[in-house]
C-alpha cells in the first residue's frame, strides 16, 4: 500500500512526463534562410524590412482579414532582390495551432500572390498533415485576404482543423500585410 504523499508525488511526476512527452513531437523543418530560397528561389538575396505595424494599421489588418491580431503581434518581412530589383517579400509568422506554436514563412510577389507557405516549425502531437504539398498548394496565386477564407478557398484537413485554421487566418493577415506593401510601392 503506498500513502496519499507517495501517490500524489507519483500523479505529479505523471503529469510532468505526460507534459514532457507531448514536447517530442516538436519537429523543426526549415529555417528561415531556407524558407526564403524556397518561396523566392530567384532573388539574390534578402533584405530586412521593418513593417512598423502601429494600432491603426493592426486595426485595419484585423478589419480586413476579419480575424483577431495576436496579442504581441510582430510578424517578420524581407525583400526578395534581384540586383537592385525587388522581386517579392517573405514574411515569417507564428500561431497557435491548437496548443503549441506553429511557426511558418509566407512567399508573396511583387504583385501581392501568394508564392507558397512553408511550415518551419510544429509542435503539436497531431495535425502535421498541414506540411503537406496539397495542403499548401492551395494558396498559390490567391491575392489578397479576401481569397484565403478557411472553409470556402482553404480546405480541413480532420484531425488538424484548428492548426488549418489557424495558419490560413495567419497567412491572411500576412496577405494583408504584402497588400499595404503593394499599395504604398504604386504610389511612390
Amino acid at each position: 500500500m503506498i500513502s496519499r504523499r507517495e501517490y500524489l508525488q507519483f500523479v505529479a511526476g505523471a503529469g510532468v512526463a505526460s507534459m514532457w512527452r507531448s514536447r517530442a513531437y516538436a519537429a523543426v523543418y526549415l529555417d528561415i534562410g531556407e524558407a526564403q530560397k524556397l518561396l523566392l528561389p530567384q532573388a539574390a538575396s534578402f533584405v530586412p524590412l521593418p513593417l512598423g505595424l502601429d494600432e491603426a494599421a493592426l486595426a485595419e489588418i484585423a478589419a480586413v482579414t476579419q480575424t483577431r491580431i495576436p496579442r504581441g503581434y510582430s510578424p517578420r518581412c524581407w525583400t526578395g532582390m534581384a540586383g537592385v530589383r525587388p522581386l517579392g517579400w517573405v514574411l515569417a509568422d507564428r500561431v497557435v495551432g491548437k496548443y503549441e506554436l506553429i511557426d511558418y514563412a509566407a512567399g508573396f510577389s511583387a504583385d501581392g500572390a501568394t508564392l507558397g507557405v512553408e511550415i518551419l516549425a510544429y509542435r503539436e502531437s497531431h495535425g502535421s498533415e498541414i506540411r503537406g504539398a496539397s495542403w499548401r498548394r492551395q494558396f498559390l496565386g490567391r491575392k489578397g485576404p479576401s481569397e484565403l477564407r478557411f472553409g470556402d478557398d482553404i480546405r480541413n484537413i480532420s484531425g488538424a482543423t484548428l492548426s488549418c485554421e489557424h495558419v490560413t487566418q495567419g497567412v491572411q493577415r500576412l496577405s494583408a500585410i504584402v497588400q499595404r506593401l503593394v499599395a504604398a510601392g504604386s504610389r511612390g
